[in-house]
């Protein structure tokens, strides 16, 4: 199991206008073996698996297109389903908020004399945190025939370095 970022990033940069860019994007989706559905919002494209084959744990790509002197910047942002995301979020900052709560009451504890099992959240905070974490990477894993096909997509729509068959393309990645 690899324990890297929760959400990877990744920039390249293509030739052509952010216009010409989003419209192979959304054209490489609307493709009906894509099994891919996409949103435009301005200058932000958001891609993940069709509804049929949605699962908690899949992904959802989130584009970010911007002009700069060598063509046209692509930000991208690889994790899970804005739902998701959000709940894990919530969770986190929750143990969080009671390992500090358990901190301060174990500490007043102590200086008072008293058991300090106020510290004992420290601890429970600390396993259900990593249990969290863990829980991103084993979604990560189960997620990942579908991260690939949606990179494989990106790779196809924007011509990235580094495609399938090891030809370069006419994106540069950063």
């Amino acid at each position: 199991m690899s324990l890297g970022p929760i959400r990877p990033r990744f920039k390249m940069v293509v030739p052509g206008t952010v216009d010409e860019q989003i419209a192979l994007v959304a054209a490489a989706v609307a493709r009906q073996n894509s099994r891919c559905v996409s949103r435009v919002l301005g200058n932000h494209v958001e891609i993940t698996v069709v509804r049929e084959d949605r699962h908690r744990w899949s992904p959802c790509v989130q584009l970010e297109f911007r002009t700069s002197d060598e063509g046209t910047i692509v930000d991208g942002l690889i994790g899970p389903h804005p739902n998701v995301w959000t709940l894990f979020a919530f969770v986190n900052i929750t143990i969080l908020s009671a390992i500090g709560l358990g901190l301060m009451l174990g500490l007043v504890q102590l200086s008072l004399g008293q058991t300090a099992w106020g510290l004992w959240t420290v601890l429970g905070g600390t396993v259900l945190l990593a249990a969290s974490y863990l829980a991103s990477q084993v979604g990560r894993r189960f997620a990942a025939a579908q991260t690939r096909q949606l990179i494989a997509l990106l790779e196809e729509a924007l011509g990235a370095e580094g495609s399938r068959n090891g030809n370069r393309g006419r994106g540069t990645k950063i």
